[in-house]
């Protein structure tokens, strides 16, 4: 998956319909707050909204390193352009990037800032244009100049942990059980266990799989039998964790489990603004599927998480961007036997069904909590949030 993305140079109107602020005619650039220093090479490219009347956005390219192919630049604005617009000049933009235990420094972030020709600055200075952090605070939000954005919208946990995501779709399944009959059926532990006790009973045959409510790159999965130790099932209810019915004949390419990964960037929820990528990304297992108890502990098999099969033996390294065929061509995707769970995988992405209905499902979720908050102003004019759903 590459994705780019696109901010504003001008101040952000404070109407939530507007995604990207017209620019007004009696101002330039300069009065955005940023210094008036050239951008320097790479960088210093606008792109022209797709919406009219709207201001233009900067470009952030590719990489050269990625080998991807290059981008369209017909919208990009000219010379001539930036000049009927008073845009000779461009100001310096700059980012930051705030870490701690749970977020990271990824060079992929910080390469496509400093291909756009943006510089760094440091956490706390009020010169970013952008925000790369954990969830802003209420009062870090607040003090927000139009300009600025962050990358997560205030509480988009509720979309982006397990456990609440699971709730809020179970929610929304109980008014409308058709349209959101999309996940197996689902735990939430502690508090769901004696559900789950009682589903194990009843489907003595049925495999499980508990994942922590909030870890990812695959950390802490297991796969369970419906069967357990008393210890075992002690120490899961120990834990915030959710559980699922697992999916044990799965469509396969090649014999290998793989899951289908396509990316949105949220813009607004008041309206609800979805961007997809027009490109998804397929991760695959390193060891061949197959069901049986024995085979449970064979995380190379079962998960498909980069992070897990990296380490395998058998893993080859995509290392020019480009398909290389082997060993799994995904032109060959064949369902494993009759499996009944097997689905075409061009069907998956032609209906992205699960997109739109937790789509649908989340102004009414976040909008309640900024409510609370007195944030339902500033949380929409200063956010993005970028989320991969996985089929």
């Amino acid at each position: 998956m590459r994705a780019a993305a696109a901010s504003t140079c001008v101040p952000k109107s404070r109407r939530a319909e507007n995604a990207e602020a017209s620019i007004p005619k009696e101002c330039g650039l300069a009065e955005v707050g940023a210094s008036s220093e050239l951008v320097g090479e790479p960088g210093n490219e606008l792109l022209a909204s797709v919406f009219a009347g709207r201001a233009p956005v900067v470009v952030f390219d590719y990489d050269p390193r990625c080998k991807a192919a290059p981008r369209d630049k017909s919208r990009n604005l000219s010379e001539a352009d930036k000049a009927a617009l008073s845009m000779t000049r461009l100001p310096q933009m700059h980012f930051c990037i705030q870490t701690t235990r749970d977020v990271h420094e990824y060079n992929a972030v910080v390469n496509t800032f400093k291909m756009a020709g943006w510089t760094r600055v440091p956490v706390g200075s009020p010169k970013f244009a952008i925000y790369w952090g954990p969830h802003p605070s209420p009062e870090m939000l607040k003090g927000f100049n139009p300009f600025q954005k962050a990358n997560h919208f205030p509480n988009s946990w509720q979309l982006g942990r397990k456990d609440l995501l699971g709730k809020n779709i179970h929610r929304m399944k109980r008014q409308f059980p058709k349209d959101y009959n999309i996940m197996p059926l689902s735990f939430s532990l502690p508090e769901d266990g004696q559900a789950w006790a009682q589903a194990r009973e009843q489907n003595p045959e049925a495999l499980w799989i508990w994942k922590p409510v909030n870890l990812s790159c695959g950390k802490g999965i297991r796969l369970l039998e419906s069967s357990l130790a008393p210890s075992v099932e002690k120490k899961l209810m120990q834990r915030s964790g959710v559980v699922q019915r697992y999916v044990d004949r799965p469509l396969l390419i090649n014999g290998f489990k793989f899951d289908l990964r396509l990316y949105v960037v949220v813009t607004s929820f008041d309206p609800l603004k979805v961007y997809i990528n027009e490109e998804g990304l397929v991760r695959l297992a390193t060891q061949k599927y197959r069901c049986s108890a024995d085979s449970l502990q064979e995380r190379t098999m079962h998960l498909t998480n980069y992070s897990v099969n990296k380490h395998a033996a058998s893993y080859k390294q995509n290392l020019d961007g480009q398909a290389t065929g082997d060993p799994t061509p995904a032109e060959e995707a064949e369902p494993e036997g009759d499996a009944p769970e097997a689905r075409d995988p061009a069907a998956t992405l032609r209906e992205p069904r699960g997109i739109e209905v937790v789509a649908e499902a989340a102004p009414g979720v976040l909008q309640g909590s900024w409510h609370r908050l007195r944030l339902d102003d500033v949380a929409d004019r200063g956010c993005h949030h970028q989320v991969a759903y996985c089929s």
